[in-house]
């Protein structure tokens, strides 16, 4: 193969599986810069799931070399169930794959989206993150560990997806202002955050929302936010008592309102159909009525959908 031209040798190591790419690398240096800079640039080298099938096959020390030469390329990376496969040293067993510190350790240049589901994610672990994900646009987390401490030195993240974290007010309001978010999901957050989110002038950038426990289903959320395009809110053990108080709450809003409101509503999404025809009822979208006796139930999930920003809104 040392006779053959760079286009013919990548054709060839294209072909062979990820263990033996890995072989070929380690054979000679030129194989190993024609990997890392041709063939591991392919897309499918640059999104990559630690549960992707190309993977399995790799012994633990050929998995470390792979994520040491490839990380800089890559653009796309999700991260989970690592405490089952990763080797735990309180034990002194060495399982097939390494514990989290290892991914986060790794240079990430460039790195657009990054998914860890580990609930052992802490404040220090985002803290190495912003250091080595530069250009990180999109980041999904849940742990009750992550505060919102160093979340802003993520300086062009767009997307953030944090269900079941503790988010502090403070930090949420930080971010909001230093951050370009569109999308921002704190589904089940255990720090009530909805009043930081409508003072903060960053907010008016959010064209995606998700929060648990909004105040009257959300309607302040879908008519204050103007380039909100879509909002998913959520209740868990909301008793139907709290739920009936709420609509009447929320019909008094709407009519104490001029005009629509919420103002861009579109359509509505709920896992309790006669909750979804009271909400409609309430905001002008429907002509049907709620049953006499209407059914409730403790976990309550709706989608608001609203129309683009126009003229003025856009504004």
């Amino acid at each position: 193969m040392e006779r053959l031209n760079d286009d013919c040798v990548c054709n060839i190591l294209e072909f062979l599986p990820l263990v033996e790419q890995i072989k070929m690398a380690r054979l000679a240096p030129r194989f190993q810069e024609l990997l890392c800079l041709i063939v591991w640039r392919k897309p499918r080298y640059r999104k990559v799931s630690v549960s992707d099938s190309m993977l399995e096959p790799l012994c633990k020390e050929d998995y470390v070399y792979f994520f040491e030469l490839t990380s800089p390329a890559m653009e796309e990376l999700y991260i989970w169930n690592v405490h089952k496969k990763a080797f735990d040293s309180y034990l002194g067993r060495h399982l097939m794959r390494p514990e989290l510190a290892f991914y986060l350790r790794r240079d990430y240049s460039s790195l657009r989206e990054l998914c860890i589901a580990d609930e052992s994610m802490n404040n220090s672990m985002i803290n190495t993150i912003a250091k080595s994900c530069r250009q990180l646009r999109s980041l999904s987390v849940s742990s009750a560990y992550v505060t919102g401490k160093h979340i802003a030195g993520l300086a062009n993240l767009e997307s953030l997806v944090a269900p079941e974290c503790s988010v502090e007010r403070s930090y949420l309001a930080e971010l909001l202002e230093q951050l370009p978010l569109k999308h921002l999901d704190l589904t089940s957050n255990r720090h009530p955050v909805e009043a930081t989110i409508l003072q903060a002038e960053g907010s008016k950038r959010l064209q995606r929302l998700g929060l648990s426990d909004a105040l009257d289903y959300g309607f302040p959320l879908a008519d204050g936010l103007p380039l909100l395009t879509q909002l998913v809110v959520s209740y868990h053990k909301i008793s139907p008592q709290d739920q009936l108080a709420m609509l009447d709450s929320t019909r008094k809003r709407v009519e104490r309102s001029e005009g629509k409101f919420p103002r861009r509503l579109q359509s509505i999404l709920c896992n309790v159909v006669d909750v979804e025809v009271a909400l409609e009822q309430i905001a002008g979208l429907e002509k049907r009525h709620p049953r006499d006796t209407p059914k409730f139930n403790e976990l309550l999930k709706i989608m608001y959908f609203l129309t683009n920003p126009q003229g003025e809104d856009k504004k």
